[in-house]
């Protein structure tokens, strides 16, 4: 076949007509990548691992809503005189609340009332956004990590890269299309488990007979919550890269699972160990051991995330680390990760 083309070249022959089926979209760089993200999309529909991935994002926000639910079933089914202060003696700690009087039954009610809107304040707006954002920031890292390793290491594993090279895009349009595919399937996770997780306790609340009071919703409110699932996407999109990261150094599915899941865990123990060198110690040690963890990626996004839920919830407390901090921090690693992964993939071999 190739010494037909040739000679077909060389006798000057011209080439055969396209047919009227096949379309050719504008050939200009971005274009190229966009249809580029469209085919890395439809092959990770087509995916049943995908399928799988998905659907144990959402049994898990809808069981994690049903376990919360459990404490406002038990203050619904327990006697109003359990939720009573305990009787005050000479041992009660000073500041516990404590009683020796005979409550009225209306404060009987009062008392178990009080108990169920705190306890199932998790299934109502404001604090069911927090929870949503919260599960998607830990179960959906792992999730996210495992599609990004599969679709960039598996490449390698079955031998396509070499085929992708050869079909006319740049392998930077190739690289940039495995990043786009990445992000928009986290913001379509964003999309739709967030408002399933607050539906889920909404109707999970109307067991409780309590409604949900909209004070809280105003312009503000609104902003910062779009700001705190802005968040919750670029957390997820760097762990992502990390695992894209070390799929392409590894050339394995297994390679950028496992190195984006450790690096995971092990920012998370020496976070512990720094913190607590910091409090046992003095001097510059101390200081250091404390200013370290501040320049880790999950420390990062989770005082961005605080930072917001200050502003959206009365209860959560802000960050320790400033946001233009947070944010430097976040974009030196992924200028690393991705540039590293974009060296690599330029100047590798794949022929062999």
């Amino acid at each position: 076949m190739n010494s037909i083309s040739r000679s077909a070249a060389e006798s000057g022959m011209p080439a055969s007509p396209r047919r009227d089926s096949v379309v050719m979209g504008s050939q200009n760089y971005a274009s190229v990548v966009l249809r580029l993200i469209g085919v890395e999309l439809y092959k990770i529909r087509r995916r049943a691992m995908s399928k799988a991935l998905s659907i144990v994002a959402l049994v898990i926000i809808i069981v994690a809503f049903c376990i919360i639910s459990i404490g406002s079933l038990f203050v619904l089914t327990s006697p109003p005189a359990t939720f009573l202060p305990p009787p005050c003696t000479a041992s009660t700690p000073q500041g516990v609340q404590c009683s020796n009087q005979s409550p009225t039954q209306a404060e009987l009610n009062r008392g178990k009332q009080n108990e169920l809107t705190n306890i199932s304040a998790p299934l109502r707006l404001p604090d069911s956004l927090t929870i949503t954002t919260g599960i998607m920031s830990t179960i959906g890292l792992v999730l996210i990590v495992i599609l990004t390793g599969t679709i960039v290491g598996g490449e390698y594993g079955v031998g396509t890269i070499r085929l992708m090279f050869t079909r006319g895009p740049t392998r930077t349009q190739f690289f940039l299309a495995k990043i786009g595919a990445v992000l928009t399937c986290i913001i379509l996770g964003i999309i739709i488990i967030v408002p399933l997780g607050i539906l889920t306790g909404a109707l999970l609340n109307l067991i409780t007979g309590i409604g949900i009071d909209f004070s809280f919703f105003t312009g503000s409110w609104f902003l910062h919550s779009l700001l705190k699932l802005l968040i919750t996407i670029l957390g997820l999109f760097m762990f992502a890269m990390i695992a894209l990261c070390f799929s392409t150094l590894g050339k394995a599915t297994a390679a950028g699972i496992a190195g984006a899941l450790v690096w995971w865990g092990l920012e998370t123990v020496l976070g512990v160990l720094l913190l607590v060198i910091g409090n046992t110690t003095t001097g510059p040690l101390a200081d250091v051991a404390k200013t370290i963890p501040n320049y880790f990626i999950g420390n990062s996004i989770n005082a961005l995330s605080q930072n917001q839920s200050h502003y959206i919830s009365a209860n959560a407390q802000s960050g320790a680390v400033p946001d233009w901090q947070a944010l430097v921090v976040l974009a030196i690693y992924l200028v690393i990760f991705i540039g590293i992964a974009w060296w690599v993939n330029q100047k590798r071999d794949v022929t062999n």
